[in-house]
């Protein structure tokens, strides 16, 4: 008979199992509709510090470019045409022109005492950030300096570790128990 710290055990397993599956299902359907579905935290210090650090993963949701409002935290392409993703918050909706503009700042007074030099147009924006999980981009292997398929090497790793393991203490709890394959 099960413990009640076993069971809870158990069923907190079966529930990140359900947490995780949701997420990469989430993260599927962004994939497909051409919006990247997570991205990790570069910089250090972070222009958007205390909110989100180095290192912390954003779960990015493409809500309707017109629904964002003042507040809001959005992913986009460096308008200046510098590789890479800005992640700000807008602190204003303004016209340019014909179309709207969102006027964004990083939350890090230190790294940016005023709004950015330019304006996020809807060919820029990427996505709104739904999520910051903190830490969880450390498990990411653009981190540790890895691209390409190398990329998978430290997580094909892991993966492989972690069955590994629990083949092994499966295998002895069969035994111990008497079971047989």
């Amino acid at each position: 008979m099960a413990t009640p710290l076993q069971r809870f055990v158990k069923l907190a397993g079966y529930g990140v199992v359900i947490l995780a599956v949701g997420v990469l299902g989430f993260g599927l359907v962004e994939y497909a509709e051409g919006t990247p579905p997570f991205l990790v935290e570069l910089d250090s210090p972070s222009s958007m510090s205390p909110t989100f650090n180095y290192g912390d993963l954003a779960v990015l949701y493409r809500a309707s470019f017109t629904s964002i409002g003042p507040g809001t935290v959005i992913a986009f392409h460096d308008p200046r045409g510098n590789p890479g993703v800005i992640i700000h918050r807008v602190v204003a909706v303004v016209n340019c022109g014909s179309t709207t503009c969102l006027v964004t700042k990083g939350d890090n007074n230190k790294t940016n005492p005023d709004v950015d030099p330019w304006n996020v147009t809807e060919g820029n924006y990427l996505g709104e950030v739904m999520l910051v999980i903190p830490y969880a981009g450390y498990v990411s292997p653009t981190l540790w300096g890895f691209s390409g398929y190398y990329a998978l090497l430290p997580v094909s790793a892991v993966l492989l570790a972690f069955v590994l393991w629990d083949f092994a203490y499966y295998s002895k709890q069969r035994k111990a128990k008497g079971v047989s394959l």
